[in-house]
């Protein structure tokens, strides 16, 4: 009977969750249009920001409570996530056109600065205060970066007819409600997969890994099948970068990060390798259902080398 029990509520909350982000790529669409902007730079910022609030809230919790070690990885298991399983789905899906070239030049390139920094700091063993204070000023900077030059160089003119605080609340709630039924959806997949007697070892490296990428999962997904590929590719790129800049900056602000190269050093090579294949796909302009079928392979592979 819990098993049944735990079956419907997980099915129901998977439901809302999928209906919610349904909803919130429309709602982003408008947002974009009541404030002139492209929906790349919604997708960069307000989903990509938006929907790692899960990501936000582990390693912040991890660092104040000194498991800097989780902390660590909560991101870069969401990052190798984001790449490897959500890309590779919405790829399967509908092979995904870059026309945005600005993904290549500034916004990829950014992403694998990101990552150089997080491989560095990881190799010396500690991300420092006044590193984590250097990570977020540059992200600030970024993201003024983007959204003022989206303002001098895009054509999109502001849509009078839709009122920007109408558009900012819906996206808001609708935001909030994803986030809450992904969190649902996880603590009953949870509870599915222990009522089934699955090791809580397995729980975590699938389940709850998995878990905190849920938004970006649903909204990238849901973006690409609506044929947009803009905001689902600049949702796993934005979101990248947040994550490791913003989070793992704000985290070690908290309090200093001391991590033990040697036990995370195996899913960092993996994360650059596949961060580099998301780059050549930015460069090429497109990402095919075959790639999205090899990044689908690695990521399986990943798994297994995990457990």
């Amino acid at each position: 009977m819990e098993i049944f029990i735990n079956l419907i509520t997980l099915t129901a909350s998977l439901g809302v969750l999928i209906f919610l982000g349904e909803k919130l790529i429309n709602a982003a669409m408008r947002l974009a249009k009541a404030f002139g902007v492209s929906p790349t730079v919604i997708g960069l910022t307000v989903l990509a920001y938006g929907t790692s609030l899960p990501e936000f809230v582990v390693s912040s919790i991890a660092a104040v409570k000194q498991y800097s070690d989780l902390s660590v990885s909560n991101i870069v298991g969401s990052n190798i996530y984001n790449i490897a399983f959500i890309l590779g789905i919405a790829s399967i899906i509908s092979s995904l056109s870059i026309k945005e070239r600005i993904f290549a030049k500034r916004d990829g390139l950014v992403m694998l600065f990101a990552v150089v920094i997080l491989c560095l700091f990881t190799y010396l063993g500690k991300i420092g205060r006044l590193t984590g204070m250097a990570m977020m000023v540059f992200i600030t900077c970024y993201t003024y970066t983007i959204i003022r030059s989206d303002r001098v160089h895009g054509d999109a003119e502001p849509n009078k007819n839709l009122s920007k605080i109408r558009e900012v609340i819906i996206v808001v709630l609708l935001l909030t409600g994803v986030l809450i039924s992904g969190n649902f959806t996880v603590n009953y997949a949870v509870k599915l997969a222990r009522s089934a007697g699955i090791t809580e070892w397995l729980i975590g490296a699938t389940i709850v890994a998995s878990g905190t990428s849920l938004p970006e999962t649903v909204v990238s997904i849901i973006a690409a099948r609506k044929g947009e590929y803009a905001m689902s590719i600049g949702n796993i790129v934005g979101s990248n970068i947040f994550n490791i800049l913003w989070i793992l900056g704000f985290a070690s602000i908290l309090h200093p990060l001391t991590i033990g190269f040697p036990k995370i050093y195996p899913d960092l090579i993996f994360l650059a390798v596949i961060t580099l294949l998301f780059y050549a796909g930015l460069c090429k302009g497109r990402l095919t259902k075959g790639e999205g079928m090899l990044y689908i392979a690695l990521y399986i592979g990943y798994i297994y080398c995990l457990l």
